[in-house]
């Protein structure tokens, strides 16, 4: 459901099943082991208690499967505290994992997108009831849809990562020399029985934060790029960037994409290098955990908008109809009683979550995924079930 790349229908399922029960749930990977490493630790608040701290690190050291070599967990807590450990390792060299490394946010990245787009509406520079036509031509159904119907994922935009010639090629190389969002728009028009009639439900598209993005282009004037950069800078992120080029900055931790011949130790294959591109406005950001740490409240508060407009980004409405309430709104995601945004990527998987109620952060980035499972769910989960037991209502 809600990542980056690719094959959006089975992320739905995931993030149930790993909110809920905490079981793994890949679309093909079979759980391997990765190195266990001594934790490289920020030492925790003295208010969380020795045994969290331990059940902390034992779920922490027993996530690292399927091609997890690292993971970084931060908590801030206005009771409890802040907590904020690495675990494991940064490659599959051994190099000690650090809470500051910078990897691929993914899907996170479409919040970014959406404050973007908001910010215009509360600029009075575009309209979230303006036609997609007016913006971008020979969508399917482009006259109908509007600008609320993208950043609510209900536009019916055929998801391009559904595209197998596309996945293929993009799970072969994930630079994918060449891409262009452009390439994101071909795919669309060239399936335009796959378009489902816009604002009748709600359903998971990449395509549709491709779209917003080529919006945000046509209303400024300038790359997409620069929009969500300025989305950071003002929100007060100075690791949270468009990277420049295939790589990342450094510090950062290499992403992994296992195979699947069932053999131990798993033979890692390396996803680090990435079009920013090939996600655009759908996926394209790197971060750090505190950054992220930091803007998970800003985003659950609609900082930098106008009132008005960062109440409608919470109207929600249903991503599912059972188990976990999962729900979505402008550009973000309602998950039980959390709110932020989940991401997943070739190499890179993440959970951006703030609880209104109890003013605490929850954040957990690890360091392998194949885009379609959202493998830093289960450690997510593990963690609020023990600190928050009551916080994931189901339907």
């Amino acid at each position: 459901m809600i990542r980056a790349l690719p094959g959006a229908a089975l992320t739905v399922a995931c993030l149930t099943a790993l909110a809920l029960g905490l079981t793994s749930c890949s679309s093909s990977s079979s759980p391997t082991t990765g190195p266990t490493t001594p934790a490289s630790t920020t030492p925790a608040a003295a208010t969380f208690p020795a045994d969290v701290v331990a059940q902390i690190d034992r779920d922490a050291q027993a996530s690292l499967t399927g091609g997890i070599t690292g993971t970084v967990v931060s908590i801030v807590d206005p009771v409890r505290g802040t907590f904020l450990k690495a675990y494991g390792t940064a490659d599959t060299a051994g190099t000690p994992m650090t809470t500051d490394v910078h990897y691929r946010i993914a899907s996170v990245s479409k919040t970014f997108t959406a404050d973007a787009v908001l910010q215009l509406v509360g600029q009075g520079r575009l309209s979230l009831d303006a036609p997609l036509a007016q913006f971008v031509p020979d969508i399917p159904n482009g006259n109908a849809i509007t600008v609320r119907d993208l950043l609510g994922m209900r536009g019916g935009v055929y998801d391009f990562t559904a595209d197998a010639d596309f996945d293929r090629r993009y799970e072969a190389d994930p630079t994918l020399p060449g891409w262009t969002p452009q390439d994101v728009l071909a795919l669309i028009r060239a399936n335009p029985g796959k378009a489902k009639p816009p604002n009748t439900s709600t359903v998971y598209s990449n395509s549709e934060y491709v779209l917003l993005g080529q919006i945000l282009e046509k209303v400024t004037g300038k790359p997409a790029a620069e929009a969500l950069d300025g989305v950071a800078g003002s929100l007060g992120l100075p690791q949270t960037s468009w990277p420049v080029g295939d790589d990342l900055p450094a510090p950062f931790t290499r992403g992994y994409l296992s195979t699947v011949d069932g053999t131990t130790p798993p033979p890692y294959r390396d996803g680090t290098l990435s079009n920013p591109l090939v996600p655009d406005t759908a996926g394209a950001l790197v971060s750090t955990v505190p950054d992220m740490t930091r803007y998970a409240p800003l985003l659950a508060t609609g900082a930098g908008l106008p009132p008005a407009v960062a109440a409608q980004r919470q109207a929600w409405t249903p991503l599912t109809t059972s188990g976990v309430r999962v729900q979505y709104g402008l550009g973000i995601t309602q998950l039980g009683d959390w709110v932020g945004h989940d991401g997943s990527i070739i190499g890179y998987s993440d959970m951006v979550f703030y609880l209104p109620s109890a003013r605490a952060t929850v954040v957990v980035m690890v360091n392998a995924a194949d885009g379609n499972a959202v493998p830093s769910q289960a450690l997510w989960g593990q963690i609020v079930k023990l600190l928050y037991p009551t916080s994931l209502p189901s339907w």
